[in-house]
């Protein structure tokens, strides 16, 4: 499963969603059902990990199409580079 939440940061120049990781123990709470609603939301919007923990890198278009397969399409594009 991937849980989103709105970018921030620099991010947005990337995508309008970002995904949220959470700790072990915080996607143990998440998934439960008997977690409230705004309990869940509280987790995603504060507890997740920041934009900053992450490095980020552009890759090729062909990650864009479903049919397309293969650990290649996640290596970062040389002409592109780091973000």
């Amino acid at each position: 499963m991937i849980i989103t939440a709105d970018s921030a940061g620099g991010m947005v120049d990337i995508h309008d969603r970002r995904p949220v990781t959470l700790s072990p123990e915080l996607a143990r709470e998440w998934l439960n059902p008997a977690t409230p609603k705004e309990r869940a939301e509280q987790m995603v919007m504060n507890q997740g990990e920041p934009t900053e923990a992450f490095e980020w890198f552009k890759v090729d278009r062909a990650i864009g199409n479903v049919r397309n397969q293969g650990p290649d399409l996640i290596k970062p594009t040389e002409e592109n580079g780091l973000f």
